[in-house]
């Protein structure tokens, strides 16, 4: 094997040395390569094709939840929203929570840029509302179904390790360069570790449980919402926590493709240095409204779990 392998390596290293469609790479030259044409294909008729179904979605979705929402937190009083936002901390995840969603709240006051801020958070909690309606609903089907866990699971890790740029491509061709694409974005982004997370909680119900309550004549979606969803509440709120800072984590790309607020001021922080100071502090915010959500939620899960 060894000496054939060496006869077909210098057979081929000669050809490769004396004719030129021997030495050269595959699309040089060319017009291009047979995925990159695939791409603009299909991009440009699912542009040309599924554009009205697509405004449909992000016109509902932006009217529906992320404008009332978005005025709600930017036109009400700063002092307000910021109560709301301690009781919420105290009422999910004790006093602790509390005090430290206080400090932060007091600290996103400082910054200077609340209405930013406020916008952010807008958009993150509507991703993040997304995220766990993906996450219940492919999270209990993997978690019931091995085939489809290892169906779904291997996507999911694709989804996982892709740079963001990367599907940020086919987004912007299908909605354009407005707040509804980086939420999109983050919500590719964050549901994967979502549904994996409520999987292993459903899977991790005993299945005695179940047993028991098939015997007690309980159908499957009695199953799903009285035994398996109940008995995965820790998995539930440890989801929800991975997803908020999941796509709280994807503001600034968001701010690239006119997601605004926060990640833009950050990019136009690094990218004009008149706008230096304005992007610490975008910066700064960031880092506050991850540390409050995540110790709110932190919280939540370990007395949910208790």
């Amino acid at each position: 094997l060894l000496v054939a392998g060496a006869v077909v390596t210098a057979i081929l290293l000669y050809l490769s040395h004396t004719y030129v469609w021997a030495a050269q790479f595959p699309g040089d030259g060319g017009t291009g390569s047979s995925i990159a044409d695939a791409a603009d294909t299909a991009t440009t008729w699912a542009q040309d094709n599924l554009s009205g179904i697509t405004n449909a979605v992000r016109d509902v979705i932006t009217n529906a939840l992320l404008n009332p929402f978005q005025s709600l937190l930017t036109d009400s009083p700063w002092w307000l929203v910021g109560a709301a936002l301690v009781a919420l901390g105290a009422v999910l995840g004790g006093r602790l929570a509390a005090v430290t969603t206080a400090v932060c709240v007091g600290l996103l006051v400082g910054t200077g840029v609340w209405s930013d801020s406020m916008t952010t958070l807008a958009s993150t909690v509507v991703a993040t509302v997304l995220v766990m309606v993906l996450g219940i609903v492919f999270g209990v089907w993997m978690g019931r179904s091995p085939l489809v866990d290892r169906v779904l699971r291997p996507t999911l890790d694709a989804a996982q390790v892709m740079p963001p740029f990367v599907y940020l491509v086919p987004f912007l061709a299908l909605f354009g360069a407005t707040r509804f694409t980086a939420i999109v974005a983050a919500v590719v982004y964050a549901a994967p570790v979502a549904m994996k997370i409520i999987a292993d909680g459903v899977r991790a119900v005993p299945e005695t449980t179940v047993e028991a309550a098939t015997s007690a004549g309980c159908n499957t979606w009695q199953i799903i919402t009285k035994v398996q969803l109940p008995m995965s509440r820790s998995a539930l709120t440890l989801a929800t926590n991975q997803g908020l800072i999941y796509v709280l984590s994807m503001v600034v790309v968001g701010g690239l493709v006119g997601a605004g607020a926060l990640g833009y001021d950050v990019v136009a922080g690094f990218s004009q240095g008149e706008l230096y100071g304005k992007g610490l502090a975008a910066g700064l915010a960031i880092v506050l409204l991850g540390v409050m959500f995540d110790r709110i939620t932190q919280a939540a899960a370990r007395r949910t779990g208790a």
